[in-house]
């Protein structure tokens, strides 16, 4: 049964000749997905818009929903079906300060017209239904209160209580830990199966498009490009386009960086706890050493510990016991003013792109740690700052730009421009391809390889995915309730886990999602 069939739809783009979508059809039946594939600016942002509602800018074409007459899409001022919008928890779609639960439910009331009390049942009974949901009373927080992984169950429970006809999910699993990804996957096809919805899932990668199994729609500059099921496009793609998606989802993620025994130990960790540790006695806790050149990987899913002993190692908080060397120096007998020194040492790149300053220039971003902590004159500062930049691909871009006005991938590269600049001892990158489209990933993979490989950093890789730390590391620690279940080589790690834990990292981020897996 047809959902709803679009005709020759066109949706202008403000400030540009070049239309966001461009004579775009699609028919959609009950029970159907469709993934939208393509890079930021594809579109396909504008047609979830367009179809929840919201039209982003002047529209052209007609809108059937079921049986009904068409609609003029220019005339289209609210959903013609029963809709559910999902976005992605890093989009921060609710209110930090307010309670998540209150926001949701006040969301399911009004789609359905019901009372918030009948609503809120509603929202209760679907967290109850979903396999590895949180309860209820969990969302009874302010939304900063929750983890990006919980706040997710949280959007995903009040779309499926919405009971919509066509659910629009707007790169609703980027940024999140693998094993909850997959966990959301299994339970957002059982909810289909169960309610019959229809699905429009706009995507950045082929995983996903793999994950749900539907047919893709890749989009380029407004226009489909290619239209085949997953498995089709996966066996060959015919647009030099989806080949280089594909190429860039395929791209080898074995490290080529240098051996981990080069030079001088840059970090040195003697048996410290953070206080995040269970059951654990003093004495016990965490040794290693990280050398100059060398790479190792924080892996483990959000709560496990990770972040917070990066606060230990850089000296932002205290240790519980132990103590930490960084460049030869012990960091608990520094005073603040020294460890703010020795900080200069080290660069800091990551996911959310918050340790940049949204109101300076391109220029003085990449400029500022060489006139603050080398005091290098004029010249040579625009020198090494146009060399960074040229090498990260941004020395066309205005250099008077404002970064607030940058794309999430522009902002990316220029963390690894700044952080060229800086020459530091040690790398502390957190997540550096989340919400990244697949070009976008291996471009970054490619700046962060050459980075470690012409300046010789140590790197210490934060992430939840170990296809990226294959991509930048030869060792890992894999961390769970504050403490190192396992370590060794990631190669090791990978042909032959111990733990359950660092088999369910694997299985999620690399082993990926098969088809039977999801039907679970």
């Amino acid at each position: 049964m047809s959902v709803f069939a679009i005709s020759d739809l066109t949706i202008a783009r403000a400030g540009t000749d070049r239309p966001a979508l461009d004579n775009f059809e699609l028919t959609l039946n009950s029970g159907e997905t469709v993934v939208l594939l393509g890079e930021d600016g594809c579109g396909k942002e504008e047609l979830l818009h367009l179809l929840a509602g919201q039209p982003t800018g002047i529209a052209g074409g007609t809108l059937r929903a079921g049986d009904a007459e068409p609609v003029r899409t220019a005339k289209l001022a609210r959903p013609l079906l029963p809709t559910a919008y999902l976005p992605s928890a890093v989009a921060q779609p609710l209110s930090p300060q307010t309670s998540a639960s209150a926001q949701l439910v006040r969301v399911i009331a009004r789609k359905r017209a019901i009372p918030r009390a009948e609503a809120r049942a509603a929202f209760t009974r679907m967290l109850s239904r979903l396999d590895g949901a949180p309860p209820a009373g969990v969302f009874d927080v302010p939304t900063s209160a929750l983890s990006r992984d919980t706040l997710a169950w949280g959007l995903f429970a009040a779309a499926f209580a919405q009971e919509p006809k066509l659910l629009l999910a707007d790169h609703a699993l980027t940024g999140l830990a693998p094993t909850q990804a997959r966990l959301l996957v299994r339970a957002l096809l059982a909810e289909q199966r169960r309610q019959g919805f229809a699905m429009i899932y706009a995507a950045m990668n082929t995983e996903v498009a793999s994950w749900l199994e539907g047919r893709v729609l890749v989009l380029r500059h407004g226009k489909v490009v290619e239209d085949a099921p997953i498995a089709a496009l996966a066996a060959a793609q015919s647009h030099t386009y989806t080949q280089t998606f594909f190429k860039a989802m395929n791209a080898n993620v074995q490290s080529t960086a240098r051996s981990t025994g080069r030079g001088q130990p840059v970090l040195q960790a003697f048996a410290v706890q953070t206080g995040r540790e269970r059951d654990m006695r003093p004495g016990d806790g965490l040794t290693f050493e990280l050398r100059r050149g060398a790479s190792l990987a924080l892996l483990g899913e959000e709560g496990s510990g990770r972040r917070a002993l990066v606060r230990v190692l850089l000296g932002l908080e205290r240790p519980k016991s132990g103590r930490v060397v960084l460049d030869a120096v012990d960091v608990g007998i520094l005073a603040e003013k020294m460890l703010l020194r020795l900080r200069r040492r080290i660069a800091m790149i990551a996911g959310d792109d918050d340790v940049l300053d949204p109101r300076m220039t391109l220029w003085d971003t990449v400029s500022e740690p060489l006139r603050a902590h080398l005091k290098l004159p004029r010249d040579l500062v625009a020198t090494y700052r146009d060399a960074a930049l040229k090498r990260v691909g941004l020395a066309s871009l205005p250099g008077e730009q404002p970064v607030a006005e940058l794309s999430t991938f522009d902002k990316r590269r220029l963390q690894v421009a700044r952080a060229i600049v800086s020459a530091p001892l040690l790398a502390v990158i957190d997540e550096p391809l989340r919400g990244l489209d697949a070009f976008a990933q291996s471009v970054m993979r490619d700046l962060l390889r050459n980075f470690r490989a012409q300046e010789g950093p140590a790197f210490l890789v934060v992430t939840s995915d170990f296809a990226v730390a294959q991509a930048l590391c030869e060792e890992a620690m894999v961390m769970k309730d504050g403490t190192v279940i396992e370590r060794g080589a990631l190669t090791d790690l990978v042909r032959a886990p111990k733990e359950p834990q660092t088999k369910a990292l694997i299985d999620a981020s690399i082993g990926g999602l098969s088809p039977a897996a999801a039907q679970g």
